[in-house]
């Protein structure tokens, strides 16, 4: 009887990069062979599997010549026939037990219905259940109706925090729910000197740093929301230098905007984020929704304070006073404003060693395997 991952998300994100460290671990435990379906529209993820590979030799890879669209919830209804090819590849593994790689619910919904013909048990990892409406995704609301009943297709669920299993409730899943929290490189990322570390980016020794890391993507991540909270303050505009990591589809925006706030700003596409949170002074979450973000945990492995959106894993781990309402400016702009006239305390040491004791990749590596492993051996 066989374990099989199956991820035919063509799009590799975090989610992707926790389900490989989580394989690594499960695969250096585990002796038996282990199954992987992975879209080959997906590069890095195929990639990233050859090397895995070349590591263990118990796992075995199949490149998908198919992926995952937009309405893959639709697409299941109307072409059945997919999902009884991939039962029957299933079948002839002898799958025991099916983990479904799930970015958001419509990713890899192909492995649940094929399991559901099956009868093979089958589990979603997913860490983004969040409504496409929420997610201001073009025919969200179409989308949601035809993915509403693949919230009760697994047999049980990993997600990454309680706010996202309450919403996974609210969804309608009614299978079991076990929360494996993110885990982060807690020796890489740790307190370190600011003054070298901005000197080594050229960031500016004697301003207030603001940093926001991501992709530069105004309708989710709402990097717009951070240029406007400190240039509707004027004591802000003076004090405060923001920095902006990454790029994206809204890098242009994000530059016009700058220039017409005039506010003081430097904008890196991408960089070591390790010295650049050594360098902040806080770093920003204002996106729309997340899931649990690794770049939360890794600033606060570094001892940086963290201000984030009233929701989701940022609701789970950051203090009332370092949250600010979805989408709110004059909340962002209050809650910043406070902490500066605090003289810009960085975060409680309670939090910090909760980070780097329970969110460590060794931690995760750990409660990834085990769960994996129970779901298994029943």
């Amino acid at each position: 009887m066989s374990l099989v991952f199956y991820d035919d998300s063509p799009i590799f994100g975090g989610h992707e990069v926790m389900s490989l460290a989580g394989l690594d671990a499960l695969l250096n435990r585990y002796s038996k062979p282990v199954f992987f379906y992975a879209t080959e529209a997906n590069s890095t993820l195929c990639e990233r599997l050859a090397e895995l590979e070349g590591k263990y030799d118990h796992l075995r890879i199949s490149n998908l010549p198919w992926h995952s669209s937009k309405l893959e919830g639709l697409r299941n209804r109307l072409k059945p026939a997919r999902a009884r090819q991939l039962q029957q590849r299933f079948e002839r593994l002898g799958a025991k037990l099916v983990v479904a790689v799930q970015g958001n619910i419509e990713h890899s919904s192909l492995a649940l219905h094929a399991c559901k013909k099956a009868n093979i048990r089958s589990v979603s990892y997913i860490p983004v259940p969040h409504s496409n409406r929420v997610m201001g995704a073009k025919l969200g609301r179409m989308r949601d109706l035809f993915s509403r009943s693949i919230f009760k297709l697994p047999d049980s669920y990993l997600t990454i925090s309680e706010e996202m299993a309450s919403l996974l409730r609210q969804r309608g899943a009614v299978a079991p729910i076990k929360i494996v929290y993110n885990g982060i490189d807690i020796h890489r990322f740790q307190e370190g000197v600011s003054h070298e570390a901005r000197k080594g980016l050229q960031l500016p020794p004697n301003k207030i740093l603001l940093g926001v890391v991501g992709r530069v993507e105004f309708r989710q991540k709402q990097q717009q929301l951070l240029v406007e909270a400190v240039s509707s303050v004027p004591s802000l505009v003076g004090r405060c230098h923001l920095v902006f990591a990454g790029d994206g589809p809204d890098s242009d925006c994000l530059k016009r905007l700058l220039a017409a706030k005039g506010v003081s700003h430097t904008i890196i596409p991408w960089c070591d984020t390790a010295p650049l949170y050594q360098a902040l002074d806080a770093l920003v979450i204002p996106s729309r929704y997340e899931g649990l973000p690794l770049v939360m945990l890794e600033a606060l492995s570094s001892r940086i304070t963290v201000f984030g959106s009233d929701r989701d894993g940022m609701r789970d781990i950051l203090p009332d006073e370092y949250r600010f309402a979805v989408s709110n400016v004059a909340d962002l702009s209050r809650t910043i404003h406070k902490w500066v006239d605090k003289g810009c305390p960085p975060p409680a040491e309670e939090l910090v060693n909760r980070i780097r004791s329970k969110m460590s990749k060794e931690q995760f590596a750990e409660s990834f395997s085990r769960e994996i492993l129970a779901k298994l051996t029943r």
